[in-house]
């Protein structure tokens, strides 16, 4: 497996291209938080982003999944922020109401209308081997399979 800053910056440059690709019709927006994430939304549905929901067929480029947030940012304890199928699911509460310590993965995800996000490039975890991979994609082909 790659270093750290190599897979970042390979899922980095990743997203870009995606960016490029999707052209005019999808919108960039960096992360509330200042953190590693960023968003590609269909323009115009960038409010959709919270942490009750993200917008149907948005990207995600991050190195963090699947938590319980904080009740203060979130007050459905239920909600599994940024759930992604392809790593394991959320850890406990270090206490009610306190949010879990994400899983720290570097990925590009696509959020659909199932509000779940699915891999298209990166770290994913493979629950039959029970080992990390590699998913390697073409930019170009995941605009035209999925966004369009």
């Amino acid at each position: 497996m790659r270093n750290l800053k190599e897979r970042k910056n390979k899922c980095k440059l990743f997203f870009n291209e995606l960016a490029k690709e999707l052209g005019d019709s999808y919108e960039k927006i960096d992360s509330c938080n200042k953190d590693e994430s960023a968003y590609l939304v269909p323009k115009g549905t960038g409010e959709q982003i919270s942490y009750y929901g993200k917008p149907d067929r948005s990207f995600r480029y991050s190195d963090h999944w699947n938590w319980y947030s904080n009740i203060r940012k979130c007050e459905d304890e239920s909600i599994i922020q940024c759930y992604n199928a392809d790593i394991p699911g959320p850890r406990n509460r270090i206490e009610e109401g306190k949010a879990s310590k994400p899983r720290f993965v570097i990925q590009v995800g696509y959020c659909d209308k199932d509000s779940i996000y699915h891999a298209v490039y990166g770290e994913i975890f493979d629950k039959e081997s029970n080992e990390w991979t590699w998913l390697d994609n073409n930019p170009k082909e995941i605009a035209k399979r999925i966004a369009f």
